[in-house]
């Protein structure tokens, strides 16, 4: 029959497991009040923090533990009516679960077994013309397992299975109003599948299928004899030549085939397909009979759902070991074969004995990193039949893992069908020093937008600098085998603790070093075949910057060096060398980045780059959360106003870099443009040009005395057009890259950008941000000061043009830093704040960045970039700098790290 949908609008469900320690205490649970009240207190902080239900399992073990009978008893029910009402005084649900089989571990590591009478008093009542191996799975070596009884023997032991319910519903009457669904666990663990009667160890063929007791062999040669109609044609179409095989010797060679074809990769035979639409058939049929059964003890009084677990992975070893667990257990051979869609159809069918008429199935191991399914067809298919979908980590450590939690997030809010989610276990969702208190938050917050992928709600990105180049940590300077091991190694360990991507330095003199056209992907295909294979994303800086000659540098390369040449010789208009460089005051010329005043020369080899890299990795667009694009020295928005072989050590107020000849070109054209004729140019400045030819660039000690540079209309008028000239640069290089990647697989990924915090000289009586000037992020104007006067959200509205804005991420510097008035008058917490207000005043994502790693070896620095993300407005993430900072000695950047994602989820 049809099913209602459940309403997209009802936000979804959170269920959470009960602790796994209950177990222990359950019976003496009435008699320990201050076991009661912690629970209490757990339960109250579950529901404020958007818990909506209790998965509590109901061992059978417990209840009857001597004999069926002992389910009729009131004492033996007293510690669960104890525990169901502690649940009910905090408004949460209650889910009960029954499992027919082991299921769990216990703290002492055995696994919650069937009662003790279980298996004498079937073995006892069990016919006698049934074989005696008839109750339990079988392998072929004779090894049975006590994980669950034989679905083929459920005759026997399903009326026992309704007087526990029957029992249930009677003692637990009060608590009705409070259950919206009973869980039926119809396999080990509680989920719909056969038992693996080994360890799921290497090699693959020590694992048996659990089908060569008697009653099973019977059973599937009489389904192939119902499906060929005599034996005759049913081993013509195996191909079988030796008639005197019987069916448990074909059973024997398809458990063979099956190792094999799960080892090779072959392909799937007559013989297999045969025998393994028998095999989901009958787990399919138990469980929707099963299912149906019980739904048959439900009271008329009583209105609630009925639920499965189906396992979608068995979380072994290695992702082959699980597809061949997944294999044996009977849920899915191959893609082909899952049982989800024809469970599904099964369960479409079943009249429920409840006016809510309502099924839900438990998805359990979606957090698994190789999944054997595709999840939309199943929901698509459920949602069809009115069966709710829940998702479930199998695992209770997956809450601690950010890969797995990064997965089972992702593909439960892919699909708006998913009616919620089960976690495991309640003392892991509330433990603050672990991440599951966070997970918990996260999920509070998304439960009302089940479907809206983009909208993770405040969750904060944490992403890692990768090493300039790897061969930086090989005293040799030689890359070597050992060094992509070691990075290897750190991928994985900062994947684990929540880190979603590497930012890494595409460097244009390493890829294109050799000559115009040639591009050689080598090295970075190497690093991206690292980060897939640990399903790290990846953040590429396309970087037409040098590297080294900045703090911390400590891998050097330059930009191509037959580009200076070959523009020169291109250019008859162009004199030297000189007229591509930034030139500063001091007349010292920097080669780290190419004159903003030289881009109609360069920015086409800008252009044929983009292109390069676009087509290069077109195909690994889904592993690209962003490309970054470098617009200066370092890759950030500013002239190189303070290098340190230009002008000494830090702080200082910097150069002026506009002392090359196409600089001063462009400044008299702007003084033409602007003022038309030299009169009115005078006119403006009371000046006594002859022509614009004469107006050279001013002399730079003059404008910055008695804060000149503020007050003087001539000093504005030139120190304005010069961050002009750099913003205008920006925006060009922005738009060359939206026009690039505007079409294709990385139309729709994020564009960079990354502006300098130039925290000191900022709060200088004498030149207050003066640096930002030189540097060229801040015109000057006279209410300039420690303060803010919307500065950066002018230089944001410029650089950033109004339809790249959903577009573009902003990345800023110096998030760890505090204010020092005393140390070079910096005021770059306030700086940090001044630049969050900005992108968020004109809609811009904003990243952060540290700017020194030394912050990161103490506590203080790590506040400040906690203090920033959580700001309103403040960070939407950060980009530590660099990875060797993580992995060196000193363990309080890894801790800390570690200590911020887990708090910021």
């Amino acid at each position: 029959m049809k099913r209602a949908m459940n309403p997209l609008h009802q936000p979804a469900q959170i269920w959470v497991h009960a602790p796994a320690s209950l177990h222990r205490i359950i019976n003496s649970l009435p008699d320990q009040p201050a076991y009661r009240q912690a629970l209490a207190t757990k339960f109250a902080a579950a529901k404020k923090n958007g818990v909506d239900g209790i998965i509590v399992p109901i061992s059978w073990r417990t209840v009857a533990p001597f004999h069926p009978d002992n389910v009729e008893q009131a004492q033996r029910w007293q510690g669960y009516l104890s525990l169901f009402s502690l649940i009910r005084q905090a408004q949460l649900k209650l889910i009960p679960e029954f499992n027919i089989g082991a299921s769990g571990v216990s703290e002492a590591g055995t696994p919650h077994l069937l009662p003790d009478w279980f298996w004498g008093k079937l073995g006892h009542e069990q016919p006698a013309d049934w074989p005696q191996d008839s109750l339990k799975y079988v392998d072929q070596l004779g090894n049975d397992t006590i994980s669950a009884p034989s679905l083929w023997a459920r005759e026997l032991y399903t009326p026992y299975v309704s007087q526990w319910l029957k029992a249930f519903f009677h003692h637990a009457a009060e608590f009705q109003s409070c259950i919206p669904q009973i869980l039926l666990g119809a396999g080990p663990d509680g989920e719909v599948r056969f038992p693996i009667l080994d360890a799921l160890i290497e090699p693959a063929d020590q694992h048996q299928l659990g089908v060569f007791s008697g009653i099973a062999v019977d059973s599937f040669e009489q389904a192939m004899l119902s499906q060929y109609g005599e034996k005759a044609a049913w081993y013509s179409a195996w191909e079988v030549e030796d008639d005197a095989l019987t069916a448990n010797d074909l059973l024997g060679q398809i458990q063979q085939q099956i190792n094999t074809l799960l080892a090779d990769n072959t392909r799937s035979s007559k013989p297999i397909s045969d025998f393994y639409r028998w095999y989901q058939s009958q787990l399919i049929t138990f469980s929707a009979e099963t299912l149906s059964s019980l739904s048959q003890t439900l009271p008329e009084q009583w209105s609630c759902g009925f639920g499965l677990r189906v396992p979608v992975s068995l979380n072994a070893s290695n992702d082959h070991a699980d597809q061949h667990a997944l294999a044996l257990a009977g849920v899915a051979l191959d893609h082909e074969t899952a049982l989800f869609s024809r469970l599904f159809d099964a369960l479409g069918k079943i009249e429920l004995n409840s006016d809510a008429n309502s099924l839900c199935v438990l998805l359990s191991g979606v957090e698994s990193t190789q999944p054997h399914y595709q999840m939309s067809d199943w929901v698509g298919r459920a949602g069809e039949l009115g069966i709710q979908l829940y998702v479930e980590n199998r695992q209770a450590n997956a809450l601690d893992d950010h890969l797995a939690w990064d997965k089972l997030m992702q593909r439960s809010l892919q699909q708006t069908g998913v009616a919620g989610w089960a976690l495991r276990d309640l003392d892991s969702v509330l433990d603050t020093e672990q991440a599951g208190a966070a997970r918990l938050r996260q999920l509070g917050r998304m439960k009302h937008g089940m479907g809206k992928v983009g909208q993770q709600l405040g969750r904060k990105s944490f992403r890692v600098m990768g090493p300039l180049h790897l061969k930086v940590g090989n005293q040799l300077m030689m890359l070597q085998e050992e060094n992509w091991i070691e990075f290897e190694r750190e991928i994985r360990q900062l994947r684990k603790i929540g880190v979603s991507a590497i930012s890494t330095d595409l460097w244009w003199g390493l890829i294109e070093g050799r000559q115009p056209g040639l591009f050689d992907w080598t090295y970075y295909d190497r690093m991206v075949e690292v980060l897939a294979a640990n399903e790290m994303h990846w953040v590429p800086i396309l970087s037409f910057h040098q590297a080294g000659g900045n703090v911390n540098d400590d891998f050097m390369q330059t930009i191509p060096l037959w580009l200076w040449g070959k523009l020169i010789e291109n250019h008859d208009e162009l004199e030297s060398v000189r007229d591509l460089q930034y030139v500063s005051e001091t007349g010292d010329t920097s080669m780290e980045y190419v004159s903003l005043w030289a881009d109609e020369y360069v920015v086409p080899y800008y252009r044929q780059f983009m292109q390069a890299f676009r087509d290069h990795y077109q195909d690994r667009a889904d592993l690209i959360d962003e490309i970054n694009v470098s617009l200066g020295p370092a890759g950030e928005l500013r002239y190189p106003s303070y290098n340190a072989h230009d002008w000494g050590e830090y702080p200082n107020r910097g150069t002026l870099q506009c002392f090359s000849r196409l600089a001063e070109q462009r400044w008299k054209s702007h003084l033409k443009q602007k003022f038309k004729t030299v009169k009115a140019l005078n006119y403006a400045f009371n000046g006594q040009h002859k022509s614009f030819d004469s107006v050279a660039i001013p002399d730079p000690h003059p404008l910055f005395e008695q804060k000149n540079y503020l007050y003087s209309s001539w000093a504005r008028e030139f120190l304005t057009w010069y961050q002009g000239e750099l913003i205008q640069h920006g925006r060009g290089i922005l738009e060359c890259a939206n026009d690039v990647f505007s079409e294709g697989a990385m139309a729709n990924v994020p564009l960079g950008v990354k502006v300098p915090g130039i925290h000191w000289e900022i709060s200088d009586p004498a030149m207050p941000r003066v640096a930002e000037i030189t540097a060229g992020l801040v015109a000057p104007h006279p209410e300039l000061g420690p303060h803010n006067r919307g500065e950066y959200v002018k230089l944001l509205g410029q650089l950033v043009p109004s339809h790249l804005r959903e577009k573009v991420i902003l990345h800023f510097t110096c998030l760890e830093m505090i204010n020092k008035d005393y140390e070079g008058y910096s005021r770059a917490e306030d700086l940090v704040n001044w630049v969050a207000d900005a992108a968020a005043e004109l809609g811009i994502s904003l990243m952060g960045e540290n700017a020194l790693a030394g912050e990161l070896y103490g506590k203080q620095g790590w506040q400040q970039i906690a203090r920033a993300l959580d700001r309103q407005p403040g960070f939407g993430g950060i980009t530590l700098l660099r990875m060797q900072n993580l992995f060196d000695d000193h363990p309080t950047p890894m801790k800390e790290l570690t200590r911020l994602i887990n708090k910021a989820q």
